[in-house]
């Protein structure tokens, strides 16, 4: 029987991943070779997620292994309350939310009498770098810190501190006390500079700050995990805040030896599994990128399946996890940048099966990003798109793709009423991505139409609203390409090989090792004279390109 299951599912993901549509791709199509083994496991996660998801959900929450890293010594004499608390902070540092306060509470239940048990569910209920509280939510923290503080013995001077910066964590002030606290749990690091957990610890509330556009903790924070990375270079907690660091800093590439075996290292975190996806993005590394996060997907899905995700199971069968959207998006823009038609299609048609109905009401809904994937792979599917109401994003998507499948046919006419289309979605308006959809289709109908020109005036605007608006921690990018490399497409279209390869550096500088950007400035390189970089460029995009190289063309970069 267990051998027959084993061959079942081995046909089924057979079945999945053979079952991709690809329709007279319209641009960069994908190579005709079987893929890479590392994007076979991609597309094999995918479709495992979704034969996973068919089935019950688990119902006993339970620790696993594969979590990541931390925990420390507390209060308590009892094995049970102990795990549990040292569980409940791996999944703090792994952005389980949800699961993390459940393992808090088993702490604190396993024994009632445990300061930091109260202390650590204070620490889950809070905010973090993605989420922040309402003013229900800070009274049940601070209540939860006010029971530690009344647990704890004489003489516990670090458990003290902890629990005095928590309570003034969530003390009512008219003003953000993050800062604050970041700067009470540096102090408490720096008093015990062997702890390294407690260094973590203040670390990622150093870091909370710093999305909000305050970035005086961060230089802070990086010493700290730059301190625990020496000792402790497998520390998925510290590895994972330090690649949001150095992201933050400007310098992401600096956690690349770490981003590179984050996911090995706490194989059952979705959220560590996606993290190198930041760094490989910026790092130039996008089928990296994609790849990672189809894994994530996978581990997301056997999470709620081991009865993870206390809204399980409704969550396994009808909802997805709280980062499955994110990582889908990540994962199709890594695929997309590099030209991987095989894996965007199959994030698109994952994203159909998860959000079936493409239900348009629905926040962060991944599926109207698909829909380029669809233009570009899957061009008779993107004009069979319907119109759907309610995100504008559905309208503004729609509209792009069924253009840029136009303008591959010939209809520059169809193209042009698609670019009015676009001004004209409900809710759209003046909205950055919206401008950017209508100027690119613009900017594409002026190549085809031999104007160049008018393409580098109408891709320039769009591309200084992108950097100027939408781009800031690729996470993921708010816009599916680097609109500069179009700049210099134009600028090589009209013969101006020096603004050309301007342009094409000025793109790669912050996209670095974008495969279509390097082929522009090779082509530019070689209209200068300069041999040995056209080459040396030409080979890299190449090698970077997962579509046909030869099918490239200037009208559609």
């Amino acid at each position: 029987m267990a051998r027959r299951l084993v061959i079942g599912a081995a046909l089924l993901l057979t079945a999945c991943v053979s079952s991709l549509a690809i329709d007279a791709p319209v641009q960069a199509p994908r190579k005709a070779s079987v893929p890479v083994a590392a994007t076979l496991r991609a597309l094999s996660a995918l479709c495992g997620a979704e034969a996973s998801r068919a089935s019950k959900a688990g119902s006993v929450f339970r620790r696993v292994s594969g979590m990541g890293t931390g925990g420390f010594k507390v209060d308590t004499a009892d094995p049970e309350a102990q795990a549990w608390f040292d569980y409940g902070l791996q999944l703090s540092h792994a952005f389980y939310h949800e699961d993390a306060k459940t393992a808090m509470m088993r702490a604190s239940a396993a024994d009632p009498s445990c300061a930091l048990c109260a202390w650590g569910e204070a620490w889950v209920l809070g905010p973090t770098l993605n989420y922040r509280l309402d003013n229900d939510q800070r009274l049940a923290a601070l209540a939860a810190a006010d029971r530690a503080r009344r647990l704890v013995r004489p003489g516990e001077e670090k458990t003290l501190k902890l629990i005095a910066a928590i309570q003034a964590r969530y003390a009512e002030a008219k003003s953000s006390t993050e800062p604050a606290f970041g700067q009470a749990m540096l102090a408490i690091a720096k008093q015990w500079p062997d702890d390294h957990e407690v260094a973590v610890l203040a670390a990622h509330a150093l870091l909370i700050p710093v999305r909000a556009g305050d970035k005086s903790g961060l230089k802070p924070a990086l010493d700290l995990l730059d301190g625990v990375l020496r000792s402790r270079p497998e520390d998925t907690a510290a590895i994972h805040y330090y690649i949001h660091a150095t992201e933050f800093d400007g310098r992401a590439e600096d956690a690349l030896a770490y981003a590179d075996k984050l996911g090995r290292l706490a194989p059952a975190a979705s959220h560590l599994v996606h993290m190198p996806a930041h760094t490989f993005f910026h790092a130039g590394r996008y089928e990296d990128a994609a790849i990672v996060n189809a894994s994530a997907i996978q581990a997301d899905v056997d999470w709620t399946q081991a009865g993870g995700d206390p809204r399980a199971p409704k969550a396994v069968v009808t909802e997805p996890a709280m980062y499955y959207a994110h990582n889908l998006a990540f994962g199709l823009a890594g695929a997309l940048m590099s030209g991987d038609g095989d894996l965007a299609l199959k994030y698109a048609s994952h994203a159909e099966a998860i959000w079936p109905g493409a239900v348009a009401s629905a926040r962060g809904n991944p599926v109207p990003r698909t829909y380029v994937a669809l233009a570009r792979y899957a061009p008779d599917r993107a004009m069979a798109l319907v119109e759907l109401k309610g995100d504008a994003k559905f309208g503004i998507y729609r509209h792009y793709a069924r253009g840029e499948v136009l303008l591959q046919r010939g209809d520059v006419l169809g193209a042009r009423t698609e670019a009015r289309a676009i001004s004209g979605v409900e809710g759209a308006g003046k909205a950055p991505d919206a401008v950017i959809a209508r100027k690119v289709i613009e900017a594409r109908i002026a190549m085809v139409d031999g104007r160049p020109g008018a393409a580098v005036r109408l891709y320039g605007e769009a591309a200084n609203l992108q950097d100027s608006k939408l781009e800031r921690y690729m996470d993921p990018p708010a816009w599916w390409y680097p609109v500069r490399r179009s700049v210099a497409a134009a600028y090589l279209k009209a013969g101006d090989n020096g603004r050309a390869e301007a342009a094409a550096l000025k793109s790669l500088s912050v996209w670095k090792h974008d495969p279509l950007a390097l082929w522009v400035l090779a082509k530019a390189e070689a209209g200068l004279g300069k041999a040995a970089d056209s080459a040396a460029h030409m080979a890299e995009a190449r090698q970077l390109w997962r579509g046909d190289f030869d099918s490239i063309t200037l009208d559609g970069i």
